[in-house]
């Protein structure tokens, strides 16, 4: 099963040994953006990998994408909160926070809840309007 929303993306693996999902959130290294997340309840999420890959190639900490992989360790819902903190101050920029449910081998997305800043949309809103 898999499932794409537009930057805020999400996709399901539903291997019987071990469901993952994939998160990617727009972010923006350099303006000291980084996300970060929190599962409750605590470990019923771990973080397979984290990778980030900038729009501009030449840029590698320019505006880009902030990828999450994350295995389900345990059966039930779960709520996983991004957070993207701004490294120069501690406050926090944009939220994204997930509900999923682990039923077997199959992850579903129950809701997402968004708050991402003009700072971390701008470099996509800039290139959907050229």
């Amino acid at each position: 099963m898999g499932l794409a929303l537009v930057l805020c993306g999400v996709a399901f693996s539903d291997r019987a040994s071990a469901p993952t999902v994939t998160v990617q959130l727009p972010a923006n290294r350099a303006a000291g953006l980084e996300w970060t997340l929190d599962v409750e309840p605590a470990g019923s999420f771990q973080e397979v990998s984290q990778d980030y890959a900038a729009v501009d190639g030449s840029h590698p900490d320019s505006a880009g994408v902030q990828t999450f992989v994350l295995r389900a360790t345990c059966q039930g819902d779960s709520t996983v909160s991004f957070s993207c903190v701004n490294a120069s101050d501690g406050s926090v920029d944009s939220t994204a926070v997930y509900r999923f449910s682990t039923d077997g081998p199959t992850i579903s997305r129950e809701s997402v809840d968004t708050d991402i800043s003009s700072e971390l949309m701008a470099p996509w809103e800039a290139e959907s309007a050229a």
